[in-house]
């Protein structure tokens, strides 16, 4: 998607709210509790400061129990030691050794009762370990345990919808118009790689379009297909050098809404049927270039609703465009689908942390593992389109594993005078 706005939010409205002990704080007082039982415990047990190994050897301890006690304890982060925690089995095994140390009763009490605290206090207010972990992470995130449930969420939604793929990618590469002065022109290269249905009767739309204004209001601009040779009737322009044989069925239809919809047809299920579905086309006139009250900002979005393993997304810029600076790349759900140009859509919860996007250079290296026919189909693009070679431009791009599907993966730039 191609969008252009000016920089303008308006705060949510807010109601007081009872004041009370942040999560954190309660959080933190449970597993501080546990730990310091625990550092108690292996002190009288003769064991102050030992290691893991040490640990196990001396209480008959398997070591991978002994590895998570001596981690939790240590750990002075509170996400991390929620990680290492060993589960409550585990605690009992460690309390029946060190009984068996002479260690008074009391103080195994102790280390009992912290726990259950801990692991009641969890159940309350997190439901699982797995949710208590995610909630301590600094900024209420940990990116390992979020890598772990994107995965399982792909897994999962493969099995749902019915379909899966294993990378989306987007290349737009932009410049400025070459009949219409102070607009853009663009070049769009998109697809699905080895795509495959999971059931038989299952049409996967597979690209909606449309350009809007700062006001929300849909731009008409011209489009033609960038391969002749891939336009087989009225439905979305094939990138056929690049997509895999027989050339995949697609249908295009345009909704109610003004969007446009391509899809892909019902077909042969599993790796037998799997496809690869390269389309492209060139946009004439789609928006404007230059800074102006209404337009400091731009914005190009990849939209994610398939279940994919990898995202992979570049953004070209003609050196004619060289005001046109970088800022970040931000990743937000499409579940609530509030309408882009909306001041509510500015308060949207990002699904991953906004990180910078990455520079690829001028001229820009482009190859890449997940795709390797990468840097040849862009550089094909470009020729066909007649717009130079790929040292003409410098290159940005945002790459994500698993994403969780339905998201938007958007690159922000300003436009400066």
């Amino acid at each position: 998607m191609l969008y252009n706005r000016s920089m303008t939010t308006t705060p949510p409205d807010s109601a007081a709210e009872p004041k009370q002990q942040p999560f954190a704080a309660s959080a933190g007082e449970h597993v501080r509790a546990v730990q310091a039982a625990l550092v108690d415990l292996l002190a009288e047990a003769g064991l102050s400061g030992a290691r893991p190994t040490k640990v196990g050897r001396e209480l008959g301890l398997d070591k991978t129990l002994a590895w998570k006690v001596v981690r939790f304890m240590e750990d002075e982060d509170l996400a991390g030691a929620a990680r290492h925690m060993p589960g409550s089995g585990g605690v009992e095994i460690l309390l029946k050794a060190v009984r068996k140390r002479g260690i008074d009763a009391e103080q195994i009490d102790a280390v009992r009762q912290a726990d259950r605290d801990l692991r009641s206090f969890m159940e309350q207010h997190a439901g699982d370990r797995r949710s208590f972990e995610a909630m301590l992470a600094s900024g209420g995130r940990d990116e390992r345990i979020e890598s772990e449930e994107r995965r399982a969420y792909y897994r999962a939604g493969s099995a749902i919808w019915g379909v899966r793929a294993r990378v989306q990618f987007l290349m737009l590469a932009l410049r400025p118009s070459a009949t219409n002065d102070g607009m853009l022109d663009a070049v769009q290269v998109s697809g699905l790689l080895d795509f495959e249905r999971l059931r038989p009767d299952v049409p996967w739309i597979i690209r909606r379009l449309r350009a809007s204004s700062d006001t929300g209001k849909g731009l008409q601009f011209e489009r033609e297909p960038l391969d002749p040779a891939g336009k087989t009737g009225p439905t979305v322009p094939l990138f056929p050098a690049y997509c895999s044989e027989p050339l995949p069925e697609l249908q295009q239809f345009t909704g109610s809404n003004g969007w446009v919809y391509d899809q892909i047809a019902p077909g042969p299920v599993g790796r037998s049927g799997a496809l690869t579905c390269v389309t492209g086309e060139i946009y004439r006139a789609a928006l404007p270039y230059r800074r102006s009250e209404d337009n400091t900002e731009a914005r190009y979005t990849l939209t994610v609703r398939t279940p994919v393993e990898g995202v992979h997304f570049d953004l070209l810029l003609h050196r004619d465009l060289a005001h046109f600076e970088s800022r970040e790349t931000r990743v937000h759900g499409l579940l609530e689908d509030r309408p882009m140009g909306s001041t509510s859509a500015e308060h949207r919860s990002p699904l991953m942390a906004p990180s910078p996007t990455q520079f690829l250079g001028q001229p820009p290296t482009l190859q890449t593992t997940r795709i390797p026919f990468y840097a040849r189909m862009v550089g094909d693009a470009l020729a066909k389109a007649g717009w130079g070679e790929p040292p003409d431009y410098r290159a940005f791009r945002a790459d994500l594993d698993y994403p969780a599907a339905p998201c938007e993966v958007t690159m922000h730039f300003d436009i400066n005078e």
